[in-house]
C-alpha cells in the first residue's frame, strides 16, 4: 500500500571504531564509492552474525561534535539510504532484518513496508524481517528509513516527553540483508555500514501544549514540511549531497553475547505487525459549537471531492468519529504554503460541571474527589455538541507540495477538533480522513442473550479490549499507553477466550519478567523508564501465567518463567510477621481504587499484615502449586499446598470477626471492604459457615469500603464460591450506566473519570464466557472443558469460546421446567456438563446435548 507517510529519527551521544573501520568524519564521504568490507558468499541462516552495523549520523560523533544543521527537535531524526541495482527482479530474492532505536519507518523504493521496533528493553530489543521480493523492480532500487531517536529527552509525565513505555539507549539503525538470486549467489550486500547514507531531519519538532494532566505516551508533533527532502524515499532522489553514515557498534542477537560491543540484544519480534486499514471517513463532523458544516466540506468528507480554501480563510471543525477509536488521522492537501493545521485529539467533550449532566458510576463521589485528581480542569465529559475538544495536540505546516500527514505514532481519539489556517496561497484539501490501527485480533467469540442489555455490554467490552491492545495491552490508550500487570491479567485472558491469539499475551510475560528487580518481584508496569513497583501486580503476573498455560497448553512457557514466580513468592515470604503472613510490604500497596483509601492502599499495608496482601500471597500459592504439578512436579506442588493451607488457617483466625460477620480489613479492625471479602473467600479463608454469614452483608452493605470496576473480578469469583453467581445482574449497573451515558469503552473506575478506556474493567465478558455459558478448560490447553452455566434470570443464551483445537459452542435455553443445553465441542475432547440442577454427564466431543429440570 503506498502512502506519502512522513518520517522518524534518532542521535548517539558518541562514535565507536568498528570492524569495518573508522569512517570519515561527518560531511567528507561526498562520493559513492563503496567503503571496503568483507565479501560474503554465504548467506548466514541467522542475522546478526558478525555482520551488520549499527549506524548513524557523525555529528553525533566525537569525530563532528559541532555539525551544522543540527535537529531543531527534542528527539533527534534522521533519513537512511542505500541504493542497489537489480538485473532481473524475476531472479533476485531479499529478505531483510530491521531494528531501531527508538522508532522507525521503513520503505522500499518510496512504498512504505512497516514501522517498529516493537517494545522491548535495550538487552531484548527487537527486530523484525521483511520479505522484499515482491518490492524489487529491474535497475535502481532503494531502501529507505526514517528513525527517530528519543534518548536524549528525559520522561517526565507532567510535561510528556518521550514515551515512557519506549526503553532506548541511543540512537541507531540497523539493518541485515543480502541480495540473492535464486541459487543464493549473493548479488550485493545491503547490511547497514558506511555504504548507507544520512541526512538530518529539520522538520519535525516534538511539543507537549495543553498538558493538562500527566500523560505517559510521549511529545506529540510539529511538523514543518518544507524541511523535508522531496521524494527522499523514492529512487529518483539524489542523495550524493548526504554523507554516508557513521558506524557506532556491531550487531548483536542476544543469544549470542558473550563480551558485548553493542548495548542490545537483539531478538525477533514475538508479535505480529500492528493492522493499518486504508483510510477512512470520519462518520460525521460539524463545526466547532455544533454548527452544520458547510456543503463543501460534507463532500470533501463524505465523498472525497478535494475542495480549495481562499487565502486567509480561517476553519474549526470537529470530526467525530462515534466511538473511541485508535488511527492515524490522514490530511491530503495540496499548495497552501504558510498555510498551519492543529488537530486535537479527545476521548469526549469538555463543558462546564453546572451543564455537562455528566455522571459518576456507582456510589456517587463528590467533585472534590475529581478535583484532586483533575486540578487544572473546570469541565466534566460530555458528548453534547456544544462541548469543546480540548488536550493534546499535533501541529503541521504543509509545504506547498503535494503531500499527505499522518503522525509518526497512532491518536486515540473519539473527537479530532480540527483548526486550519490559510496563509497567503489558496490551500486545496484533498483528503481528511483517518486509518485503524490496533493489534491484529480477530474476534471470533460470540454471546448473545435473552437480556440485549447484556449483549450491548459484550460489545463495549470487547471493543475496550481491542483498544487497549497494541504493540502491549495497555492500561489506557489515552493517556499512559503503559502495560500494567493487573490489567495484563485481565486482558489478556479476555483476548485467550475471544480471539484464541496468546502472542501478546506470552509476549507480556516475558517482558514482566524481564522488568525483574534484584529483590525478585516483577515491576508493576513494563517495558518503562520509570520503575515502578506494586506488589499486588507480581501476584496478578503469577495469575496471568496460570491461565495463559491453562488455555494454551504451553508448559515450555511456563517452565521458562517458573523461576521468576519462585523469585517472587520468595519476596513475599521474606516480608512475612511472626505468623507467616506477608506484613508491612515496602513499596507502593495499591490493590484497587477504592474511593476509601488514599492511592487505593488498603489500611495497614504500611504497619502489618492484611487481609488483601495475605489472601493475594496464598491464592499465588495454590496458583504456582498447580503450575508445578502441571509441569510435572508433584511434591513440589504438595510443598506449596501445604503451605497454602497453613497460612489459610492463620489467616482466617487473624482476620475474621464474629460480631461482624465478615473478614477485617487489618488485624481487630476496624475497616471492612468489599475487595477484602472478596479475596478472603476465593483465597478460601472462608468455609461453608463463613460463606453464608458473609453474604447477609456482602457485597452491598453500605459499610464495606467499595471497590472500583477492578474489584469486581475477584468480587464475581467470590459470588461463584459462595453459590451466589446467579446474582451478576443485579451488580451490573455500573457498565449499564456506562453504555446508558454513551460510552463506546468501560472507563478506568467509577470514582473519577481520567481515563474513558480502560481493559481492566470490561472482564463482564469473562463472566458471560465462563459462567453464563459456563465453559472453561478442565486441563490445560483444553484438553479436557468443563461447561457448567449459570442462568442469571436468563431465559436462554448462546455464544462461543476460543481453544486452541476451535471454537466451543454452546447454547442452553429454558422452556417450561426443562432446561436444555446444546453444544458443539472440536474433536474429541473429553467434557464434562453440568447443569444448574446438578445433572452432570462426560461426553467425548462432538454434539453435545443435555436436558435438566429447573430448581
Amino acid at each position: 500500500m503506498k502512502r506519502d507517510v512522513e518520517k522518524l529519527g534518532k542521535a548517539s551521544p558518541f562514535s565507536l571504531t568498528t570492524l569495518c573501520g573508522q569512517p570519515e568524519p561527518f560531511g567528507r564521504r561526498r562520493d559513492r564509492t563503496p567503503v571496503s568490507q568483507p565479501q560474503i558468499s554465504v548467506v548466514s541462516a541467522q542475522p546478526f552474525q558478525k555482520s551488520a552495523s549499527w549506524i548513524w549520523s557523525a555529528e553525533g560523533s566525537h569525530a563532528a561534535p559541532s555539525a551544522p544543521n543540527r535537529s531543531p527537535s527534542h528527539y533527534q531524526v534522521r533519513y537512511f539510504r542505500r541504493t542497489f541495482v537489480v538485473g532481473d527482479p524475476a531472479k533476485a530474492r531479499l529478505t531483510v532484518h530491521v531494528s531501531a532505536d527508538s522508532r522507525y519507518l521503513f520503505y522500499c523504493n518510496g512504498e512504505f513496508i512497516g514501522r517498529g521496533p516493537a517494545k522491548g528493553d535495550i538487552n531484548h530489543h527487537f527486530y523484525d524481517t521483511f520479505n522484499l521480493t515482491p518490492h524489487l523492480r529491474k535497475g535502481r532500487n532503494v531502501l529507505a528509513a526514517i528513525v527517530l531517536d528519543m534518548s536524549r529527552v528525559a520522561h517526565r509525565p507532567a510535561r510528556l516527553g518521550p514515551p515512557c513505555s519506549v526503553m532506548t539507549y541511543t540512537g541507531g539503525f540497523v539493518l541485515e540483508g543480502v541480495l540473492t538470486g535464486k541459487s543464493g549467489k549473493v548479488m550485493a550486500d545491503l547490511r547497514t555500514d558506511a555504504n548507507w547514507r544520512v541526512a538530518i531531519d529539520r522538520a519535525h519538532r516534538f511539543q507537549n501544549e495543553n498538558t493538562t494532566f500527566e500523560g505517559y505516551h510521549g511529545y506529540f508533533e510539529h511538523r514543518v514540511s518544507k524541511f523535508i527532502p522531496a521524494g527522499w524515499n523514492t529512487t529518483r532522489f539524489d542523495d550524493s549531497g548526504w554523507p554516508p553514515a557513521h558506524v557506532l557498534f556491531q550487531a548483536e542477537l542476544r543469544e549470542n553475547r558473550r563480551d558485548p560491543t553493542s548495548p542490545y540484544g537483539l531478538m525477533p519480534r514475538m508479535i505480529p505487525m500492528l493492522e493499518e486499514a486504508e483510510p477512512q471517513n470520519f462518520p460525521d463532523a460539524y463545526i466547532a459549537g455544533g454548527g452544520e458544516v458547510p456543503a463543501a466540506w460534507k463532500k470533501l468528507l463524505a465523498a472525497g471531492r478535494p475542495l480549495t480554501l481562499k487565502p486567509g480563510t480561517r476553519i474549526d471543525l470537529v470530526l467525530d468519529m462515534g466511538r473511541l477509536t485508535t488511527a492515524f488521522p490522514h490530511l491530503a492537501v495540496s499548495g497552501g504554503a504558510g498555510s498551519s493545521f492543529r488537530l486535537t485529539y479527545a476521548e469526549a467533550l469538555r463543558l462546564p460541571w453546572n451543564t455537562s449532566g455528566a455522571k459518576l458510576l456507582g456510589r456517587q463521589q463528590s467533585l472534590a474527589n475529581l478535583a484532586s485528581h483533575f486540578a487544572d480542569e473546570s469541565s466534566g465529559w460530555t458528548f453534547d455538541r456544544r462541548g469543546k475538544v480540548t488536550g493534546w495536540c499535533d501541529r503541521w505546516e504543509p509545504s506547498g507540495r503535494d503531500e499527505v500527514f499522518e503522525p509518526l505514532h497512532w491518536r486515540a481519539f473519539r473527537y479530532v477538533g480540527l483548526q486550519i489556517t490559510v496563509g497567503k496561497q489558496p490551500l486545496k484539501v484533498r483528503a481528511v480522513r483517518q486509518r485503524f490501527t490496533a493489534y491484529p485480533y480477530r474476534i471470533k467469540a460470540r454471546f448473545r442473550s435473552s437480556d440485549p442489555a447484556l449483549d450491548r455490554i459484550w460489545q463495549v467490552g470487547l471493543h475496550t479490549m481491542r483498544m487497549c491492545s497494541h504493540e502491549t495491552f495497555e492500561d489506557c490508550p489515552h493517556y499512559e499507553q503503559m502495560q500494567y500487570a493487573g490489567d495484563t491479567m485481565i486482558t489478556s485472558q479476555l483476548a485467550l477466550f475471544t480471539t484464541g491469539d496468546a502472542r501478546l499475551s506470552r509476549q507480556a510475560l516475558y517482558h514482566f519478567d524481564w522488568s525483574r528487580l534484584t529483590d525478585g518481584l516483577t515491576q508493576s508496569r513494563y517495558p518503562s523508564r520509570l520503575i515502578q513497583v506494586i506488589p499486588a501486580w507480581s501476584i496478578h503476573w503469577i495469575s496471568t501465567l496460570r491461565d495463559y498455560l491453562l488455555c494454551t497448553g504451553d508448559r515450555t512457557t511456563a517452565a521458562d518463567l517458573l523461576p521468576g514466580v519462585h523469585a517472587v513468592l520468595d519476596w513475599y515470604r521474606r516480608q512475612a510477621g511472626p505468623d507467616g503472613l506477608p506484613a508491612k510490604l515496602p513499596f507502593w500497596n495499591i490493590t484497587d481504587w477504592c474511593p476509601w483509601w488514599p492511592r487505593g492502599v488498603v489500611p495497614g499495608a504500611d504497619t502489618g499484615a492484611t487481609c488483601i496482601h495475605s489472601a493475594q500471597f496464598i491464592n499465588a500459592l495454590d496458583e504456582t502449586a498447580w503450575i508445578v504439578r502441571q509441569l510435572g512436579k508433584p511434591a513440589e506442588a504438595d510443598a506449596l499446598t501445604a503451605e497454602a493451607e497453613r497460612l489459610r488457617r492463620i489467616a482466617h483466625a487473624t482476620f475474621w470477626s464474629e460480631a461482624e460477620g465478615l473478614y477485617f480489613d487489618r488485624p481487630g479492625g476496624p475497616e471492612i471492604s468489599q475487595y477484602g471479602n472478596a479475596w478472603a473467600v476465593v483465597a478460601g479463608f472462608a468455609g461453608e459457615r463463613e460463606r453464608s454469614i458473609l453474604m447477609r452483608r456482602f457485597p452491598e452493605d453500605a459499610k464495606l469500603a467499595p471497590g472500583s470496576f477492578f474489584w469486581w473480578h475477584t468480587g464475581f469469583a467470590a459470588l461463584a464460591r459462595c453459590g451466589r453467581f446467579d446474582d451478576l445482574p443485579r451488580h451490573l449497573g455500573p457498565w449499564h450506566e456506562s453504555v446508558n451515558c454513551g460510552l463506546s469503552t468501560f472507563v478506568e473506575e467509577n470514582s473519577y473519570w481520567r481515563s474513558l478506556c480502560h481493559a481492566w474493567s470490561a472482564h463482564p465478558v469473562l463472566e458471560f464466557q465462563q459462567r453464563i455459558l459456563g465453559v472453561l478448560p478442565a486441563e490445560p490447553g483444553f484438553a479436557r472443558i468443563a461447561i457448567r452455566p449459570h442462568r442469571c434470570g436468563l431465559t436462554h443464551a448462546k455464544g462461543s469460546v476460543c481453544t486452541p483445537h476451535g471454537l466451543v459452542e454452546t447454547g442452553w435455553r429454558v422452556e417450561g421446567e426443562r432446561f436444555l443445553l446444546e453444544a458443539r465441542v472440536p474433536g474429541n475432547i473429553p467434557t464434562r456438563v453440568t447443569l444448574p440442577d446438578g445433572t452432570s454427564r462426560e461426553f467425548a466431543g462432538g454434539r453435545i446435548r443435555l436436558e435438566g429440570v429447573l430448581q
